[in-house]
């Protein structure tokens, strides 16, 4: 009787250390999931900035950048960027903006101010102003696309689009 008692001593003994070996189990396996899901968040929020950096950069096609960079504003301001993503999306906002300054910032003269719709070379047309606080002025550009992207790279270096991580 004895052996019995012993076996069923431990066999009790087991019964009660079961239930904190099964919270055990599924705390792992819970903490695996989220895991995995947040890595699987990440990947896809990867490939979507992928996308606006290369459209961000085609600077053949006005709307198309203008598009990639909206996207990189939205993507950036989501919990999954990090520090290094968006030290990334500012340096790429920075090329961006010395892009389109170069292509289509308007003609300034210390007499006579902006002449309107002046470039070198170029024809009188119109002329869209856009606030850029990152360099601490003003830039006059003859298109609205310029004006357009130039307006949401600037929301890339914007401290407030980080909330992220701040």
């Amino acid at each position: 009787m004895e052996i019995a008692g012993g076996i069923w001593t431990v066999l009790l003994s087991a019964a009660a250390v079961a239930p904190l070996a099964t919270f055990g189990v599924v705390l792992v396996a819970f903490l695996t999931y989220r895991q995995k899901t947040n890595a699987d968040k990440r990947d896809q929020w990867w490939k979507r900035a992928q996308w606006g950096i290369d459209s961000a950069l085609d600077a053949a096609d006005p709307p198309r950048r203008l598009a990639g960079i909206k996207v990189l504003v939205q993507l950036i301001g989501s919990d999954l960027a990090t520090p290094e993503d968006a030290d990334l999306m500012s340096a790429l906002a920075v090329g961006i903006q010395d892009q389109e300054l170069a292509r289509h910032e308007l003609v300034a003269t210390p007499r006579e101010g902006v002449i309107p719709g002046a470039r070198p070379g170029g024809q009188p047309g119109t002329r869209h102003e856009v606030l850029l606080n990152s360099r601490g002025r003003t830039a006059v550009v003859d298109s609205a696309a310029a004006a357009g992207i130039l307006h949401e790279a600037e929301l890339l270096l914007a401290p407030d689009v980080r909330r992220s991580y701040t």
